[in-house]
């Protein structure tokens, strides 16, 4: 039986924002809850949780961690749980929640906002408004991020699938294409398409251990020209994340450019190159693909690149199983199989 209760975890970011001249920064104030009561009234009890109050382009791995222990901590009778984030780095957020509170026995949904509360474009009140509709109407558990696309849908994202937001549209996409439902008149309508899990399958996990993420993970993105030779490492990561173009290939070419020798001297330093990603194991591969993975490169498989850093910053700073078995653990619904 729903208490009408929610506890808001509030981070800061655009929808904890206010504009202060020509600044848009982080407040104080629980603007959207403000709101969110001006327009819809008392008609829910919120509970206000605030670990820390940053703009999310300020994130790092220890932050999630500051937002898991902060969710750790809370054990009251409410509903579910909405968190408040910003945009810039919520897909990372989003995949290190579900991930961890995999197991969550009520709700936890991510909300977000294009523009500040009560700026005429903004779609944070609606967002936080789907996210209390999905929480007081349905019987679900899960992690889910709720954004108002700009096409007017409430979409519904699993948080281990979301990717980083277009960034003319401001719009966010889920990974393998298709959204995991929308609320529509106040109600949750799950996509039926055959990559989305149906809601019983989100039950029955455990939640994953809360460890300090000291061995960070160094993320390249490919773009033509790199050089690779800049890549110089002061200290030693916990590994390195080489995102792929959508084929699985990268550079080869000579010297500086090619990722084979970066790969290998990454191997001589006694640091794992994690590939993302690719489609299939089996099957042909461009000469390039096969010439990086000869060298070393660990591919992954059907995950995003997003999910894919915050999954091996788990990996490399846990102690239970070696980090290249623990990347091949789906753990909620990241890989698409």
């Amino acid at each position: 039986m729903k208490n009408g209760k929610i506890t808001v975890v509030m981070t800061g970011g655009t929808i904890c924002s206010v504009i202060k001249g020509n600044a848009i920064d982080v407040s104080n104030e629980p603007v959207v809850i403000n709101e969110y009561r001006r327009i819809y009234g008392d008609d829910v009890e919120f509970r206000i949780v605030r670990p820390f109050n940053i703009l999310s382009e300020n994130s790092c791995p220890k932050v999630w961690t500051a937002l898991g222990r902060a969710l750790a901590d809370i054990h009251d009778d409410s509903d579910g749980i909405i968190i408040t984030h910003g945009t810039d780095t919520l897909a990372y957020t989003a995949a290190y929640i579900s991930m961890v509170f995999r197991g969550t026995d009520k709700p936890i949904v991510i909300v977000s906002s294009n523009f500040p509360i009560g700026e005429e474009k903004s779609n944070g009140l609606q967002n936080f408004r789907s996210a209390v509709e999905l929480i007081e109407n349905e019987s679900i558990t899960g992690v889910f991020v709720i954004y108002r696309d700009n096409k007017g849908r409430n979409t519904v994202h699993l948080g281990s699938r979301l990717v980083e937001a277009d960034t003319y549209t401001d719009s966010f996409s889920s990974y393998g294409g298709c959204p995991y439902g929308e609320i529509e008149n106040g109600r949750f309508v799950r996509y039926a398409n055959g990559i989305n899990p149906k809601a019983f399958m989100l039950k029955g996990m455990e939640n994953a251990d809360i460890n300090d993420l000291e061995n960070e993970v160094f993320m390249i993105r490919p773009y033509p020209g790199i050089d690779y030779s800049v890549f110089e490492f002061k200290s030693k990561p916990g590994a390195v994340l080489h995102c792929m173009y959508h084929s699985g290939t990268a550079s080869v070419g000579e010297g500086g450019h090619s990722l084979p020798l970066f790969i290998k001297r990454c191997k001589s330093q006694g640091i794992d190159v994690y590939l993302s990603c690719y489609k299939s194991e089996e099957g042909a591969k461009y000469a390039t693909a096969r010439e990086i993975i000869s060298a070393g490169g660990i591919p992954l498989y059907n995950i995003s690149s997003e999910a894919a850093y915050v999954k091996l910053n788990l990996a490399y700073n846990q102690n239970k199983i070696k980090p290249v078995d623990f990347m091949k653990e789906n753990m909620y619904f990241e890989v698409l199989t």
